[in-house]
């Protein structure tokens, strides 16, 4: 269960190989102070055995709260590292972003170093090269990270009976009105901190990590959301990039602004892309026969019938205690859109086809074994956050508090309603699953207006190497392919498969990454590799 939560959490890990940059783009790039900012100190980094982690080294980096005053206040960014294994032929530095935004990439390395999560890279990178998790202003282990709840009963509270797919006039006036509550709180309880988060300020952050790191270069692996990060970083100290791998890529010029009304979701087509994973998965389970339990020969029309009969009302499980528990159509829809993420989970129990199967089998069977089997599963989901409500997750506060302060959107709760429906002609039930991932954006209160705007098409030093899988249901393979146009000299490698996460999905892209950042070898021009996984496939 720890590596199917772990997955839905898009983790993975690259390393990065720097080759010693001519002195002239030294020169040049020591000429712009660290941060891009006159006035800003070097941290002096103290690496210590980590508290909780010993198999980490921790430590901590004061930058500026706000960069047009250098001086002033400060934030606390908290940083780990996994040492090079052969220190005597010791690199340098990569830097990791592992998405989100929100996520933590102190706990991410600790998920590598127990062995919890995959890691992309081969033994030759992971001898040379320390590996670095910075947590972003803002968020994880960061001083001060946002905030929006006293505590998780505070969330559970405002999240109870609240749809992160909204279906019904009711629902839809509920979730308008804990949005607001949501939005007012984290103003409330993040004070001026919520206007000073952007990926512009994230972006010098790691100038200045770079710099306390004595590296000329910032090396950098950036998964989904820390794409645009790399992308903001590239084109800001375009002088000063090392080798840049990109897993999952985000499109920035569509990510932020388009269409008036629309939001991310709708721009860069991450709803269109989670319904094509799903028809893979149809496929995929139909072609398998009697390996996927699900749909009896047509899981599409299956799955259709168990959305037609959530739609009109939860089904209540009676639990093996004698307790309700709820199966809302939010729920079911979620978790799908979650578990598409990792193809190793679509046959696995919890997951997949078992899951659908069991919640047909829990409609019609809600009072007996079926419906206490599920009911169970349901608990254990949501406990570990997954499939539940708006506003629990752990990395909720500081996504909203980067996205929402960032991206244009709707600007009325009826405006996002129509926009939803809209949505769902194409990407349905997918495309209001994804557009209230923004929700809270329509009452958003943010003075923060520092944006990259542009431009997008950084020339730098290495060629930036760029990861897609073909059915990516977050960061669709038609965003990878247009950041690659935009970048001179960048090489695209594509995983003929599914799922979030290239480098989780394929070995071969292990191998061909690998390769480029220890000597520099890219991938041939139109290269592919096939997946790992195949869903259903005979044993």
């Amino acid at each position: 269960m720890k590596w199917r939560f772990a997955g839905t959490l898009l983790a993975s890990l690259a390393m990065v190989v720097a080759t010693a940059p001519p002195m002239a783009a030294v020169a040049q790039a020591r000429e712009i102070p660290a941060g891009g900012v006159p006035g800003v100190r070097v941290p002096e980094l103290t690496w210590t055995a980590c508290a909780d982690a010993p198999r980490l080294q921790c430590a901590t980096a004061e930058v500026p709260l706000d960069y047009t005053r250098p001086r002033g206040r400060t934030v606390t960014l908290a940083l780990a590292r996994i040492p090079a294994a052969d220190r005597g032929k010791r690199a340098g530095s990569l830097v990791v972003n592992r998405g989100g935004p929100g996520y933590s990439a102190v706990d991410y390395l600790q998920g590598i170093v127990t062995g919890a999560l995959p890691g992309p890279v081969n033994a030759d990178v992971l001898s040379r090269y320390d590996i670095v998790g910075v947590d972003p202003r803002g968020s994880g282990r960061s001083v001060p990270a946002v905030r929006c709840f006293a505590d998780a009963a505070e969330a559970e509270a405002l999240a109870r009976g609240v749809s992160n797919a909204p279906v019904t006039a009711e629902e839809r006036r509920q979730r308008a009105k804990a949005d607001a509550r949501y939005a007012s709180l984290c103003r409330e309880r993040g004070g001026d901190l919520l206007d000073h988060v952007s990926t512009v300020a994230i972006a010098r952050d790691l100038d200045v990590v770079r710099a306390a790191l004595g590296e000329d270069r910032l090396n950098y692996l950036g998964q989904s959301y820390g794409t645009y990060l790399g992308m903001v970083y590239a084109n800001m100290f375009t002088n000063r990039t090392g080798r840049f791998v990109f897993d999952s890529v985000l499109d920035p010029t569509r990510r932020d602004a388009g269409a008036p009304g629309t939001t991310p979701s709708a721009r860069t087509g991450s709803d269109v892309a989670t319904r094509r994973t799903l028809e893979e998965f149809f496929r995929l389970c139909e072609e398998a026969g009697e390996r996927c339990a699900f749909g009896g020969g047509d899981p599409e029309a299956a799955f259709e019938r168990v959305l037609d009969v959530l739609r009109r009302g939860p089904v209540r499980l009676k639990a093996s205690d004698g307790t309700t528990v709820p199966l809302t159509y939010s729920f079911v829809v979620t978790w799908t859109g979650s578990w598409l993420y990792q193809p190793m989970f679509w046959n696995e129990q919890g997951g997949g086809a078992p899951f659908l199967k069991a919640v047909a089998e829990a409609i019609e069977d809600p009072s007996g074994p079926a419906g206490a089997a599920l009911a169970a599963d349901v608990v254990l989901l949501q406990q570990a956050g997954i499939g539940g409500t708006p506003y629990t997750s752990p990395i909720i506060a500081a996504y909203h508090a980067v996205t929402c302060g960032e991206t244009d959107g709707p600007r009325s709760a009826r405006a996002l309603e129509r926009l939803a429906a809209e949505r769902d002609r194409d990407a349905a039930p997918f495309g209001t699953l994804r557009a209230y991932e923004n929700s809270p954006c329509v009452p958003w209160h943010s003075e923060n207006k520092l944006r990259h705007r542009g431009p997008w098409d950084a020339r730098t030093r290495e060629p930036v190497l760029i990861l897609s899988s073909r059915f990516d249901p977050a960061t669709p393979v038609w965003s990878a392919q247009r950041v690659h146009d935009m970048l001179p000299g960048s090489r695209l490698l594509i995983n003929e498969g599914w799922g979030h996460v290239a480098a989780q999905q394929s070995g071969c892209v292990v191998t061909a990454t690998s390769r480029y950042l220890v000597d520099g070898t890219l991938p041939a021009k139109g290269a592919t590799c096939r997946p790992d996984t195949i869903p259903f496939a005979a044993s």
